[in-house]
């Protein structure tokens, strides 16, 4: 396998990407998503892998420089098993070719000498100006298996001003085992940016778009608000305690009573190489008007309810009803599993009127495992989610 370099990304492709794939890193133009064919090249590089650079774009030391800026660390190609053709490569060609033809001859020609003689086993290829050069068809062939060695592993990145429909028809074609995307939001959210993966040709699974983040030069899959609501006393504080690593919580106590959130829970939390940021809301009635400032921006929300009150019901549809307003992944928590006189996930599905698509977890707001549980079904369903 040949990792991506990137948090997460590797798990989602069931471990990388296979040695002797032709892959597709395709930028929406405006979207800062260079890193992503960065992370992979320093990636190969760090493992010892022998590499050719395509850049027909820029010089061997501008790029040098660039990728050390944007992945925050220094390279040398001294210091590598990296060969490069260049702008200066490109000019050459075109000075000496004829025409368009030769010029890919040559272009083809250079290619392979540059494989054969340095037993390369990752082409990096910028295809935009190759594009521009010969075409699509011409283009795409000077960076398939007709021009590089069989075994070899093939990146290209693209700057996509076709649309959807060309990506769609590289993916019917199978003109690459792996197709992915980096878009900007046009939901109603705050601005954000989230990769997509497209298509892989050596599994089935469904399309997963993940918004992203850059920390420290690396690609990180992020979410940046999932909503906790519920009933009061259903143990939304203790939920988002026990999901995160770092949290505040605003509680107030009256006489005889148990403390109670006046204003937010917060929490952030690293988790299976994701950042994700936890508010959980206050649950009197009271606090209604607050609820859709809070979940305005969501990605995702948790419902907890507390699984031994039947009380709570009331409350706990009029909250679903306003979080299925959203329109965004929702997950449904009945907390206090632990405790007697539970209800039955049937009694509450029909009690909230939840549909059968939505899951219920009977959990232990207390039992770390069983809060992970809901995160990690909720953070499926906000990776399956169409932006």
């Amino acid at each position: 396998m040949i990792s991506t370099g990137m948090y997460g990304i590797d798990d989602m492709l069931g471990g990388g990407i296979p040695e002797g794939s032709r892959v597709l890193y395709s930028l929406d133009p405006g979207v800062d998503g260079q890193l992503f064919m960065i992370s992979t090249l320093f990636s190969a590089l760090e493992r010892g892998q022998s590499c050719l650079a395509i850049i027909p774009h820029t010089t061997v030391d501008a790029f040098l420089h660039d990728i050390g800026q944007l992945r925050e660390k220094e390279i040398r190609a001294a210091d590598h098993r990296m060969v490069f053709l260049d702008s200066v490569d490109r000019e050459r060609i075109q000075r000496s070719a004829p025409n368009r033809a030769a010029a890919e001859k040559e272009w083809q020609t250079r290619i392979q000498r540059l494989c054969t003689d340095n037993d390369v086993e990752v082409i990096f290829g910028y295809f935009d100006i190759i594009y521009e050069d010969f075409g699509l068809e011409k283009g795409l062939r000077l960076l398939s298996r007709d021009c590089c060695p069989p075994k070899s592993t093939i990146i290209i990145e693209h700057l996509n001003f076709e649309g959807d429909t060309f990506l769609e028809s590289l993916a019917v074609r199978k003109s690459f085992d792996l197709i992915l995307t980096i878009k900007s939001s046009f939901r109603p959210l705050p601005h954000f940016n989230y990769f997509t993966i497209l298509y892989t040709s050596w599994s089935t699974q469904l399309r997963r778009s993940v918004p992203f983040l850059v920390k420290n030069g690396h690609i990180v899959p992020y979410i940046p608000k999932i909503v906790v609501t519920g009933p009061p006393e259903s143990g939304k504080s203790r939920f988002v305690t026990s999901a995160t690593e770092l949290g505040v919580s605003v509680d107030r106590a009256g006489p005889g009573r148990d403390a109670t959130t006046v204003a937010m829970d917060f929490g952030w939390l690293h988790w299976q190489d994701f950042e994700i940021t936890l508010y959980g809301t206050p649950g009197q009635p009271r606090f209604d008007p607050m609820l859709p400032v809070i979940l305005n921006n969501a990605m995702g929300v948790i419902l907890l309810v507390d699984a031994t009150d039947h009380g709570q019901l009331a409350r706990a549809r009029h909250l679903y009803k306003i979080v299925a307003k959203m329109h965004v992944p929702v997950v449904v928590a009945a907390n206090k599993k632990d405790l007697p006189g539970q209800m039955s996930e049937e009694e509450i599905r029909k009690e909230i009127g939840i549909g059968k698509s939505i899951p219920i977890f009977l959990i232990s707001a207390h039992r770390k495992d069983d809060v992970r549980a809901v995160l990690e079904s909720l953070v499926d369903s906000i990776t399956r989610f169409i932006y």
